[in-house]
C-alpha cells in the first residue's frame, strides 16, 4: 500500500516516524528482541520464527493492531513499557509544576516535554539510522559466522561514519559518528573509536574495502530516498556467501 501512494504522502510518513522513532521503531524492537530470547529458553523456535525476528521488525502499529510475532506479549510492552513512560514523563514529571504554579504553567510544561521529546526522537534518528542506509550500502540476505572474516567485512559494507575527529563534533554524534569502528570493535570505549579509526581506514584502504565517510545530513537525505523508494540498497552478491 505504502509503495503506491502519493511521494508527498509518503514524506510525511517519513518525517512521522522521524520524530516519533523510538517509539515506533526502536523501543518496541528492542523489547521485541528481548522477548524473543526468553522465547527461545522455553520454546524450540522455527526458521521461519528466526526469519521473521531478522528480517520483519515490528512496528508500534503493530502492537495497537495486535499483529505481534508469537512471542511478543502486546500486554506487557503496553502496560509495563509503555504506558509508564508516558504517566511519568507527561504526568508526574510536570506534576509539581501544576501544584505550585498551576493549570497554564502545568500545561507549558507538558507542551515543552513533549517537544522534547520530538526533539529527541529527530535527534535520535538522525544519529543512528543513516548509519546503515543507502544506495552505497549493502543489505545481507543470509547470516555469518561471528568474529569470521566474513563478519567483518559485512560490519564495514553496511556501515557508514560521519564526521569525526573532534570532541565537539563526537559529543553531538553521541560517537555514533564512528560507526564503522563501533561494529568492527563493539568493546572498544568511544574515545578508543577515534584512535582506531585510522587503521581501520588503512586496513580497509590496502584490501579495496569501500570505507565511507560523509556528512551526516547527506546520509540523512540518502535514508530518506530509501524510505520513500527513490533509491534502494544494495544486495550483497550470493556468490559471496
Amino acid at each position: 500500500f505504502f509503495l503506491n501512494v502519493h511521494i508527498a504522502v509518503k514524506y510525511i510518513v517519513v518525517i512521522w516516524f522521524m520524530l516519533t522513532w523510538k517509539w515506533s521503531y526502536y523501543a518496541v524492537n528492542t523489547f521485541s528482541q528481548l522477548e524473543f530470547i526468553n522465547y527461545r529458553k522455553t520454546h524450540k523456535v522455527t526458521l521461519k520464527e528466526e526469519k521473521q525476528i531478522q528480517e520483519s521488525p515490528t512496528g508500534f502499529f503493530d502492537v495497537l493492531l495486535g499483529s505481534t510475532p508469537v512471542w511478543f506479549n502486546r500486554e506487557k510492552f503496553l502496560f509495563r513499557v509503555f504506558l509508564p513512560f508516558l504517566l511519568g514523563r507527561f504526568v508526574l514529571v510536570p506534576l509539581p509544576v501544576y501544584i505550585v504554579l498551576g493549570r497554564n504553567a502545568f500545561r507549558y510544561a507538558i507542551a515543552n516535554l513533549l517537544l522534547a521529546e520530538l526533539l529527541t526522537n529527530l535527534h535520535a534518528f538522525i544519529a543512528i539510522v543513516p548509519n546503515h542506509a543507502g544506495d552505497d550500502m549493502y543489505h545481507f540476505s543470509k547470516p555469518c559466522k561471528p568474529k569470521s572474516g566474513h563478519f567483518y567485512l559485512r560490519q564495514v559494507l553496511g556501515s557508514v561514519n560521519y564526521s569525526t575527529g573532534t570532541d565537539l563534533i563526537d559529543f553531538f554524534h553521541g560517537w555514533l559518528n564512528y560507526q564503522i569502528e563501533h561494529h568492527l570493535f563493539p568493546d572498544l570505549s568511544m574515545l578508543s573509536y577515534r584512535k582506531s579509526q585510522p587503521l581501520a581506514k588503512s586496513i580497509c584502504e590496502k584490501h579495496g574495502v569501500p570505507y565511507i565517510q560523509q556528512n551526516v545530513f547527506w546520509r540523512v537525505k540518502k535514508t530518506i530516498d530509501i524510505m520513500v523508494g527513490k533509491a534502494n540498497m544494495r544486495e550483497f552478491p550470493q556468490s559471496y556467501y
